[in-house]
This record gives structure tokens, C-alpha cells and sequence, in this order.
């Protein structure tokens, strides 16, 4: 009942948008109507075996989160859905053809977010062929995870559980940390945030509890990202140059697509120095497009900043966050100042 109200108080404040938010209140009822408590799962002589290590696993994660990295998880993730699909909802993220600047779209409870989520694959198709038809660069794909940022009791699902425990870590704990911050209407802020905590946890944990391969492989995992990041904020230079100078769409479409071809190549020449670049051949098979480059962006650009924060507080989840709340009481030009400072210590 507590989700039907909720949407149809979006449907009351968005008129025109009524049918977006309740196929999302749908999807979301659905995947709330779908639960198993952890326990009884847990209980059932049929769970295959595999299956109950790792919700076991997660289990005890949740526990670490909440004494060990101060996160709160109250009810969340105490409740199991078996999914058929490897992902909960599929996002579209879009972006003018000559702008790194993203579309948003703006909510009543979430602020505005550069990316829309969608159950419904057909509904995502729609909207994805009419942001092109627009003239947007389209970027799209699935998410194994979603967080109702306390409303509600979140639950694990199968997608969620299909990695090691350095990824099931990293990203019980990257939820998680929405649920304690979320500033509206930034979602750079939002997302790296959540991607350094996400990340420092799992370090933590498996610095405790976790197989020393996974250790090693974590770390090699950070140096291939700073690696991307690189080749990715090289490119978005370029790209902001070119459409900063030029205003003729001849020009900048060449130049676009001459920035996209030298990205192409600086990951190919980088993957034969470090094969282990591979992992991310997928994602460079993707279209480049300015909303794929700020996707990237957007979950990652911050991340040294946040990590520097917590440095700076000697290692204490207690002073990182009110840092972390007092950079967001900042003005947005200030803070995303402060935010660049940080990051290049």
C-alpha cells in the first residue's frame, strides 16, 4: 500500500508523466510482491547449496557494514527475489550530440538524476528511439541493483549475487551508502560517493574476511580503472574543446567522431601493454557517445576526491561523513571546486 500511495502521488505532481511513474510503481510492486525472507531461504533444504553460501555471505556482509563502516541497513537486503534476468531495471542516459552536459530528469522524492530507469524493456525502447529522434546521444543498459534510498526494504536479488565477494561487497555497500547520503539533483556526487565507499568497504572486508586472491585481484582491478579513467577524461577534454570552438555541425560531427576513433585506438594500444584491459573491450565496443562517456564519469569522477576525505580523516566513517556533509551544503560551483581540489591531492 505504502508504494501504490507513493505513485500515485508522483502521477498527482508529474500529469503528463503519470504512465512512467506507475509502470514504475508496477515494477517495483512486483519485485516488493516477490520476496522471501533471507532466513526462510536460508531454511529450505532445497536452496541449492550454492545459493545459500552466498546469501549467507551476504548476510554477514550486512552485519560488517553496519559496525564496521557505519552504513545504515536497518531492513534492507533481509529479503530474497530470484530473477530470471541479469538485471532489475534497465536505464537510458542521454546527452545533447554536441555537449557533455547530460539530460535529466527530475522526481518528487529523488531530485533530479542524469539517468531514468525502466522495468519495462519495450517502455525503455520507446523512449530511447525518441530521445535519438530528439537528436540525443543514447547510452543504455541494465543495472543489477536499485536503492529506494530508505523508503523501503530492498531486497537481494539473483543479479545482485552473481560475482565474487570482493563484487557482491562492493556493491551491497555502494547501496548502502545511498541509503545513509544522497544529495539531490547531483548525481556525479551521488554516484561517486557511493562507488568510493562501496569500494573502501570491500577492501575492508575482505582485508577481514576475504580470500587474499581477491585482495590482489581488487588491486589490480583499481589500477586497470585509473587506467580508464584516464583514457576516458582524455577524450572528454578533447570533446569539450571541440564544442566549446565550433558551431558548425560539419565540423563538430568530424571531430567527434575523430575523438571517438582516437579513444578506439589509445584503449587498443593500452590493452597491448596490459592485456588484462580486455574486461572493458565491451564497454569500448559501445558507441562513445557523450552520454556513455558521462555514465563513466559519473560514477567515477570523484571517487580519489571521497577517497581523500576519508584519508584525511585518518580512516573514520564518523568524520568522513559529516565532510562529506558539509562539502554538499556547498554551492554547486563551489562544491564541485572543492571536489576537483580533492581529487588531483
Amino acid at each position: 500500500m505504502r508504494s501504490v500511495a507513493i505513485a500515485a502521488l508522483m502521477a498527482c505532481l508529474s500529469g503528463c508523466q503519470a504512465g512512467y511513474y506507475l509502470h514504475l510503481a508496477k515494477g517495483h510492486t512486483d519485485l516488493m510482491r516477490e520476496r522471501v525472507p533471507v532466513a526462510r531461504v536460508l531454511a529450505d533444504p532445497q536452496t541449492p547449496a550454492a545459493l545459500r553460501e552466498r546469501l549467507q555471505r551476504a548476510d554477514d556482509m550486512l552485519v560488517f557494514a553496519e559496525t564496521a563502516l557505519a552504513l545504515p541497513v536497518d531492513d534492507a537486503y533481509r529479503t530474497y527475489v530470484a530473477l530470471e534476468r541479469g538485471f532489475v531495471v534497465w536505464n537510458l542516459f542521454a546527452a545533447p550530440a554536441y555537449s557533455l552536459t547530460p539530460k535529466t530528469w527530475c522526481f518528487p522524492v529523488a531530485g533530479c538524476t542524469s539517468y531514468r530507469g525502466f522495468f519495462d524493456l519495450e517502455r525503455a525502447a520507446r523512449e530511447a528511439e525518441a530521445l535519438r529522434q530528439q537528436g540525443y546521444d543514447v547510452y543504455e543498459g541494465g543495472a543489477v541493483a536499485y536503492s529506494t534510498l530508505g523508503w523501503f526494504a530492498d531486497p537481494l536479488t539473483t543479479p545482485m549475487l552473481a560475482g565474487d565477494d570482493a563484487q557482491i561487497a562492493d556493491l551491497l555497500f555502494h547501496e548502502l551508502a545511498h541509503r545513509r547520503f544522497y544529495l539531490k539533483g547531483d548525481t556525479r556526487f551521488n554516484e561517486s560517493l557511493a562507488t568510493s565507499v562501496g569500494r573502501e568497504g570491500a577492501r575492508r572486508w575482505l582485508a577481514r574476511h576475504g580470500d587474499p586472491a581477491l585482495v590482489v585481484d581488487m588491486r589490480q582491478s583499481e589500477r586497470l580503472r585509473q587506467q580508464m579513467l584516464s583514457l576516458v577524461a582524455e577524450a572528454r577534454e578533447a570533446l569539450a574543446i571541440l564544442y566549446d570552438s565550433e558551431s558548425d555541425e560539419a565540423v563538430l560531427a568530424a571531430g567527434k567522431a575523430a575523438v571517438q576513433a582516437q579513444l578506439r585506438r589509445s584503449f587498443e594500444l593500452a590493452k597491448e601493454d596490459e592485456p588484462a584491459l580486455a574486461r572493458y573491450a565491451r564497454w569500448f565496443a559501445g558507441p562513445l557517445n557523450n552520454a556513455q562517456l558521462n555514465t563513466f564519469s559519473d560514477y567515477n569522477q570523484w571517487v580519489s576526491g571521497f577517497d581523500a576525505v576519508l584519508l584525511r580523516c585518518g580512516g573514520g566513517w564518523g568524520c568522513f561523513w559529516q565532510e562529506v556533509e558539509r562539502i554538499a551544503a556547498l554551492p554547486a560551483q563551489q562544491r564541485t571546486r572543492v571536489m576537483q581540489q580533492l581529487s588531483h591531492q
